[in-house]
Order: structure tokens, then C-alpha cells, then sequence
């Protein structure tokens, strides 16, 4: 007899990628009730068995103990887990070899900028659903995460490539519990591409360390450029502002601390020193469908040029001044 008939059944959630977004995700989930398991990088891990997860929000600070592993072979699968992947585009090959070594059924979540994320997903699994993340989370240091928004953010969820499902909507509700907003999309690519034209910029940030008039200046014409290659190729996108955000009360603009201190993931991979970062599946995009057509994207090339270099050899934020990376990329 099926022990479980009957009985309304708990999802578990593996965090797969303890960072800025997985930790905040995972932390809020649990602070909710949600049974949450995070896989992370060793240094990390340790700080949290030791101390815990320090989540740091606008109106509160909060440790929480909760479990984490540092693979996903240490993680006991069962039918009502769910994976939320949250690493970096140019981890999630070797993340899926990882995980399907393991558990070779199981439905994934893609918390990831970009869009091939789910391609690369899907040779390995079948139920592979896209996230499109717009929340500020912060990781810098080991064992502590920050969610600068108040609310901490929004989801768009939906099956991929397209389609949605009451599964879609389970995941939903538990993300609304954690105070998100979330919406359920039968096309879910359109708004990822949309998310991915706003991280052109990201390389900016991390390469400048500073915002102002002339990091504006370098964002429109990115984002301008890599809009030139969409349109090439017939790819829809959906601006990241629709539908429009419900909770607006946020205590500073998505991606940025209160001061305007660029803070998003490629500046956070720089800061940690992590000797790699995710523009080749953000600028990098734009520049190979630029190469489709037999053209170029020399804005984003340049981005992607830079910051792959400065995460080679290890180097922070701030490398040139946005007046110097103007004349870089001829925008004069």
C-alpha cells in the first residue's frame, strides 16, 4: 500500500549554488518552512555549518541553521525533491554531470542569468522549468548573503521552452510565502531574454566600480547594440519591467545598494575572486549571434574581452574608469 496516498506532500528544495541568489532563496524558503537543502562551494559551506546563514534584509538580520553539503552525492534524493539550480552559466555543465550521477530524475529550476542554462539542463533531465531572476542579493563574504529589496524581489517562472504546469504553480506559492512575487509564464524564454538584455550591463559594473552619467552612457550603448542583434535574429524579449512590479517599495534599485554602488553578479564574482565570471553567456550571447550573420557586436566584444581577463588573473572591480573604458570601446 502506497504510504503516502492520501497525504499532502512536502517538496523539499536542493539549492544547488549557495551564492547571492540561491542563498537568499534558500534562506528566506526556510525562514518559511520550507524544508531547504544547500550545496555549495567548501569555504562557504563550512561558515554555515559553523555559524549558520546570515541573511541580512532591510528591516532585519536573521542566522539560520539549515542543512548544507558541498555535493550533490551527499544529498539523500527523494520523489518530492526539487532542484533549484542558482550557479553561473559556465559552472552548469559540470553541475549537471554532478547531479545526474546521483538522481537522474529530477525537476530543476534554473535561478540563472542567461539562456542556455535550460538547453544545457535539458540533455540531462527532462522537467526543466526557467526562472527569470529580478532580485538584489548580494555575497560577499562566506556564510552571509543580503537581499537589499524589500520586498526581496520577483520570479517569473514557466516550463521550458515553453509551457506551464500546476507544478510551475506549487513552486509558486512557495515563493510567495517567502515574500516574493512570482509570476507563472507559458513562454518563458521571451522574458529571460529580456533579463538578459538588462546583464549586458553587468560587465560595466564590475569593470568600472562605480555608477553616473557615464556608466549610462556605456549601458545604452550596450544594451543598444545587443538589442541591433536580437532584432537580426527574429528573437522576442520581454523588458524585465512587465508586467509591472505589485511592491515597489524596495530600498534601492534592483541589482544596486541604496548609493548606487554597482552590486550585481559579475561585480560580486570579481570581488570574490572566483577566476571566472558568467559574460560569456551575457555579452557573450549577443556577440555569437552577432557572428551568425557574419557581423560583429564590438561593444560587447570588448566587455566580454575585459572582464574574462580581469577574472583570469584574479583582479577587483574598478580596473578602468568609465571615461577609460569609453575610449575602449570608441564611443567617443
Amino acid at each position: 500500500m502506497n504510504k503516502t496516498a492520501g497525504k499532502k506532500v512536502s517538496l523539499r528544495i536542493v539549492i544547488y549554488g549557495a551564492g547571492a541568489v540561491g542563498g537568499v532563496v534558500g534562506g528566506l524558503l526556510a525562514l518559511s518552512d520550507t524544508p531547504v537543502v544547500l550545496i555549495g562551494r567548501p569555504n562557504n559551506v563550512n561558515a554555515i555549518r559553523e555559524h549558520g546563514l546570515r541573511i541580512v534584509t532591510p528591516g532585519v538580520t536573521q542566522t539560520i541553521k539549515l542543512p548544507v553539503v558541498t555535493m550533490p552525492d551527499q544529498v539523500d534524493f527523494g520523489p518530492t525533491d526539487v532542484v533549484f539550480l542558482s550557479v553561473k552559466g559556465q559552472d552548469t555543465e559540470r553541475a549537471m554531470r554532478d547531479l545526474h550521477a546521483v538522481v537522474k530524475d529530477v525537476p530543476i529550476f534554473c535561478f540563472q542569468n542567461g539562456v542556455r542554462n535550460e538547453e544545457i539542463v535539458s540533455k540531462y533531465y527532462p522537467r526543466v522549468h526557467g526562472v527569470m531572476v529580478r532580485a538584489g542579493s548580494v555575497f560577499k563574504q562566506d556564510g552571509e548573503v543580503t537581499s537589499i529589496n524589500d520586498p526581496p524581489g520577483r520570479f517569473v517562472i514557466g516550463r521550458y521552452p515553453m509551457g506551464k504546469d500546476k507544478f510551475d504553480e506549487s513552486i509558486a506559492a512557495k515563493l510567495r510565502n517567502a515574500r516574493y512575487e512570482v509570476v507563472v509564464t507559458a513562454e518563458i524564454m521571451p522574458y529571460k531574454w529580456g533579463k538578459l538584455v538588462v546583464n549586458l550591463t553587468n560587465a560595466i559594473g564590475a569593470i568600472t566600480n562605480i555608477g553616473g552619467e557615464e556608466y549610462n552612457r556605456i549601458s545604452k550603448a550596450v544594451q543598444d547594440e545587443g538589442k541591433m542583434v536580437l532584432s537580426w535574429a527574429g528573437i522576442r524579449w520581454i523588458p524585465v519591467q512587465e508586467p509591472p512590479l505589485l511592491n515597489t517599495k524596495g530600498s534601492g534599485r534592483l541589482g544596486y545598494d541604496p548609493s548606487g554602488m554597482p552590486m550585481d553578479s559579475t561585480w560580486q564574482s570579481l570581488t570574490r575572486r572566483q577566476g571566472t565570471v558568467e559574460t560569456e553567456f551575457l555579452n557573450g550571447e549577443i556577440v555569437r549571434i552577432a557572428q551568425r550573420f557574419c557581423k560583429r557586436a564590438p561593444i560587447n566584444e570588448t566587455l566580454l574581452r575585459i572582464t574574462e581577463e580581469m577574472a583570469a588573473h584574479h583582479e577587483p572591480p574598478g580596473k578602468y574608469t568609465p571615461a577609460e573604458l569609453i575610449r575602449l570601446l570608441k564611443l567617443h
